[in-house]
């Protein structure tokens, strides 16, 4: 079965403490959360930071995804936070797999993030020191954005390279390209908004598994 993960998109502490305490409080999210980080250089938004992690323990597993400048002058803060994964974009290409030592120095999974308009040539060198693959399904910054298609390839592409690879799709996911998605063979899918729309995230994230089969 495919992994449905909730993503925290916060540009307040005060949005990012609501929207952890209804996936906390959902009996169905359990595993994974995303949380993502944004520097306003990056992409053209801005997020909360690592500070405000802190200030909120949780016993679900962080995924960081950084969609930043300089994502080296972030990792130590999440190092201490002890997030359980971190996830930067190959597209800042200088030091890469200095950072991917970085973090796996410290006992964390580590990941590569792939534009839409990325090649997957790009993060191919890095493969087999990867324990994850995010393909972006829009360009990053924003939620409620529409997915764009022409990514489902990639996820075919990576699994040929190396086929125990974990490949996570975000951005413009909902309830009628997640089929699609499952039978490209992704291992596990991101959604903020798709969910949040719920009053119940409970409901959302049936209703997300079951448009998998539908």
């Amino acid at each position: 079965m495919i992994q449905i993960i909730p993503a925290i998109l916060a540009t307040s502490e005060e949005e990012y403490k609501e929207k952890l305490n209804k996936i906390r409080t959902s009996p169905g999210a359990k595993g994974w959360v995303q949380i993502d980080l944004m520097d306003n250089k990056f992409v053209q938004n801005e997020s909360i930071g690592p500070d405000i992690i802190a200030k909120y323990p949780t016993s679900l597993k962080l995924e960081a995804q950084l969609m930043v400048e300089y994502p080296e002058n972030w990792i130590d803060e999440l190092v201490k936070i002890k997030v359980d994964r971190i996830i930067f974009p190959v597209e800042d290409t200088e030091g890469v797999k200095e950072r991917i030592k970085h973090i796996k120095n410290h006992g964390i999974e580590v990941g590569l993030s792939l534009n839409p308009e990325t090649a997957v040539d790009l993060v191919e060198p890095y493969l087999y020191d990867l324990d994850v693959v995010l393909v972006m399904g829009v360009n990053p910054g924003f939620g409620g954005q529409e997915f764009i298609p022409q990514v489902v390839p990639k996820i075919g592409q990576l699994k040929t390279l190396r086929p125990d690879l974990i490949i996570g799709v975000d951005g413009g996911i909902n309830e009628t390209n997640v089929k699609v998605l499952y039978g490209a063979g992704a291992d596990y899918l991101v959604l903020g908004g798709a969910l949040f729309k719920y009053d119940n995230l409970e409901e959302g994230l049936r209703k997300i598994l079951e448009a998998t089969h539908g």
